[in-house]
């Protein structure tokens, strides 16, 4: 067994010490040496979306507030009974609001309104509902398609993807007319947004001679794009 005295630790430790600092010197004086590189590219996928949402206000007038709320309330809980009938619908029962308007020479009212989102994966589910509901007195603010967020997950990595093979493609050709090739990515920041084409998918839709007219909604294309900033470094 071996003993050491403690001015002998003390420089063992210090030498430790000084050893481990001088590391990350000799790496950064390494790293220096490069030459750095910033590039952003981006990426796409496109994807015909899978889901609908349609937005309607149910909406009341009244000299009486109490009244023009009751006439909301019945009617949101008429629809709301309506579309649970429908499994292929998702409601959503959102904003309530009551305000009241002075007009300069007509009789002050209340107006209460209130927001229902409907959401199904298909226009044969949700479109001949809406017209039922639009017959029914709500209003249609919006009717909207979009990809769901679980198919947007995946259709995001795949740009990714496609953003970070753009994105070494510009790095091998830069560092190839610089006379230099690529060590390595130092730092890369990926971001996604979304922008839309039209590229229709016409849908037609079938009704008996008593249903009230649905609505009409084309699906588009939409673009799902990913995009990617890098510091590459380059050594010759």
């Amino acid at each position: 067994m071996r003993f050491y005295s403690r001015s002998m630790l003390f420089l063992l430790s210090a030498s430790s010490c000084a050893f481990m600092t001088m590391l990350p010197t000799a790496h950064a004086e390494d790293t220096n040496t490069f030459t750095k590189l910033e590039l952003s590219a981006s990426g796409t996928t496109d994807a015909t979306p899978d889901q609908l949402t349609a937005i309607f206000r149910a909406e009341a007038r009244n000299k009486n507030a109490a009244t023009a709320q009751q006439a909301v309330n019945a009617l949101v809980q008429k629809v709301t009974e309506q579309i649970g009938k429908n499994d292929a619908v998702q409601l959503a029962v959102t904003g309530y609001d009551v305000s009241e308007t002075r007009p300069d020479k007509d009789p002050a009212f209340w107006t209460a309104t209130q927001r229902l989102s409907l959401k199904a994966q298909n226009g044969n589910a949700l479109l001949p509902l809406a017209g039922q509901l639009q017959a029914n007195g709500l209003i249609l603010e919006s009717l909207d398609w979009s990809i769901s967020d679980d198919k947007r997950e995946a259709l995001f990595l795949d740009a990714e993807k496609n953003a970070i093979a753009e994105l070494k493609k510009q790095a091998d050709t830069v560092a190839a007319s610089l006379g230099l090739h690529v060590v390595r990515f130092s730092n890369v920041i990926m971001s996604e947004n979304q922008i839309m084409r039209p590229m229709p998918m016409m849908m037609s839709m079938a009704r008996s001679a008593n249903a009230p007219a649905a609505p009409s909604s084309t699906a588009q294309t939409q673009h799902v794009r990913a995009n990617a900033h890098a510091t590459i470094l380059l050594a010759p």
